[in-house]
Formats: C-alpha cells, sequence, structure tokens
C-alpha cells in the first residue's frame, strides 16, 4: 500500500515554492521599476505630471516662465575680465600771474620835459582883495544877565484860573487829596490840560526835574534870592537848564497832576521862596 499522505505533502510544498518565487521575481521588477523612476526623475523629459494626480487647470497668462529670459548658451560661455579704465592724469595747477599794479599818472611836476621846451613857471594864485570878501556877521551870543525882579514889581500870572488851593504857613486848612489839614507853601491855580504856562518874571533856568509833590517841573531864579518853581507840568521840555527867560516866555504845559493833587485836577502848583523862605505867590502876582 503506498504512502498518500507524503505524496500530498510534496505537492503541496512544489505549489508554494511556485508561488515564491513568483512573487519574488514580482517584488524585484517592483524594486527595478522604483529605481528606474527615482533615477530618471530629474533628468531632461521627465514630466512630473505624468506621476501627479491631475491638477486644476490653469491659463496660459497666470503662469510666467522662470526660464523665458535665460539665455541657455550663457551658462557655457567664459567670462571676460572687463579691462581698467585707465585714470585720466591729474590736471596741473595753474599759477596766476602776478597783478600788476595800475599805472599811476604822473603829476605836471613829474612829467618829461621836451630838450627844447622850457617849462612855464608856477604862478601862485593872486590873493583876494580883503575888500571884496564880505564880513561874516557875528554870532549871537547868548545872553546870561536879566533884570533882576524887584518886590515893589509885580509877577505874571502863570495861568489864569481859579485858586484850587491857597497859600498858608500859620494856619491849616483842608487838603482834600490827603483828606486832612495842614499848612500849603505854595498856590494852586486851576487850568485845563494843555494850557500854556508862562514865566511869571524874567530870570535864569536853575532845574527841570519831577517829584511825586510837584509832578513835573521848571525851577527859575528870578534874581535877588527870589526863586519861583512851576509844578504839575506835562512832561514835555520848552526850555533847558541854564537858559535865560523873560517874563512871559512860554516854559511848559499843564499835565496831569500828581498823586499828590489828584482831587484839585489839573492845576499849575507855584511856590515862591525868597531866600529860601516860603513866601505867598498871590501877593506878588499882578492884580487881574
Amino acid at each position: 500500500m503506498k504512502n498518500t499522505s507524503s505524496g500530498a505533502e510534496e505537492s503541496f510544498f512544489r505549489k508554494k515554492g511556485f508561488f515564491v518565487a513568483l512573487y519574488s521575481c514580482l517584488g524585484a521588477v517592483a524594486i527595478l521599476a522604483l529605481v528606474i523612476t527615482v533615477a530618471n526623475f530629474g533628468q531632461p523629459g521627465f514630466q512630473a505630471e505624468d506621476y501627479e494626480e491631475e491638477a486644476a487647470p490653469v491659463a496660459a497668462d497666470q503662469v510666467e516662465p522662470y526660464h523665458a529670459n535665460i539665455d541657455q548658451e550663457a551658462w557655457f560661455r567664459p567670462r571676460t575680465t572687463p579691462e581698467p579704465t585707465p585714470e585720466a592724469p591729474p590736471a596741473p595747477a595753474v599759477t596766476p600771474p602776478p597783478r600788476q599794479a595800475p599805472p599811476s599818472t604822473p603829476s605836471p611836476e613829474q612829467m618829461p620835459v621836451p630838450p627844447d621846451e622850457t617849462p612855464p613857471p608856477t604862478v601862485a594864485p593872486a590873493p583876494e582883495d580883503e575888500a571884496d570878501v564880505p564880513d561874516e556877521p557875528p554870532a549871537p551870543a547868548q545872553t546870561t544877565s536879566f533884570a533882576p525882579f524887584d518886590a515893589q514889581d509885580d509877577m505874571l500870572w502863570p495861568v489864569y484860573g481859579d485858586i484850587a488851593m491857597r497859600f498858608s504857613m500859620d494856619a491849616l486848612i483842608y487838603d482834600p487829596t490827603l483828606v486832612q489839614y495842614r499848612t500849603n507853601d505854595n498856590l494852586r491855580i486851576s487850568a485845563d490840560k494843555g494850557t500854556q504856562v508862562q514865566a511869571s518874571a524874567a530870570g535864569q533856568v536853575l532845574d527841570i526835574g519831577r517829584n511825586v509833590l510837584r509832578g513835573a517841573y521848571v525851577k527859575i531864579d528870578h534874581g535877588n534870592g527870589w526863586i519861583a518853581t512851576y509844578g504839575q507840568l506835562a512832561d514835555s521840555k520848552l526850555v533847558s537848564v541854564g537858559d535865560v527867560v523873560y517874563a512871559g516866555q512860554l516854559i511848559g504845559t499843564v499835565g496831569e497832576p500828581s498823586i499828590f493833587g489828584t482831587m484839585h485836577g489839573p492845576h499849575v502848583n507855584m511856590r515862591v521862596t525868597l531866600d529860601d523862605v516860603p513866601v505867598n505867590p498871590y501877593e506878588l502876582l499882578a492884580a487881574r
């Protein structure tokens, strides 16, 4: 009796070896195809789209060719080294010629004299006749003298107006600006602002100034110890220190009153002294 089991096993192994050989050949073919594909991937003519899935169509005007402007032959041409440009030699420095002084015109004495001619004699200009020259008038001398004031004479009013505050040295009188009773060593004569103020007598200007008591003032020496101060004037100066003035000469205008006379309004503050002693100006002014 034959052993059927061994025959069946032998047949099974024969079939199994066949399939192993078949699968090995297929694997070798697949590996060879893969190697060929990888080797040809970067070669010219290889189209990647043959191995990729179908993509969305793109218009031709939307794709800019990358190698459109590349000169294919430029990669194989040897590069030439540019020749260096020769530098121009520096221009030589130009030294300006020295400036020549302009020829001077010779004076008549330096002119050459021809040998056959004799230079004319120099004639001095004839002096002018003194009788023909008019005499220049002498400059008027500044007078420094004046007729001194005398107590028997009258003084002119510096301005004409009402008495805003009278002179009083022996009794107290009310001062509306200071709101108190006090003595007063001057005479205050009301006048509109801008009224012309005249010198009460001839004299010489001693001082021009300003203070809080009398405002802007002009102080005049009238001679014989008589001195008058005209206060509460405008700042414009019509006379100067040292000027000799005559009686009735304009010496200023009425200005704004100082802080010690605001309640009296615009006025002239006239103060007269004899040997530095205050005197009542009202008794010296001419009767109106």
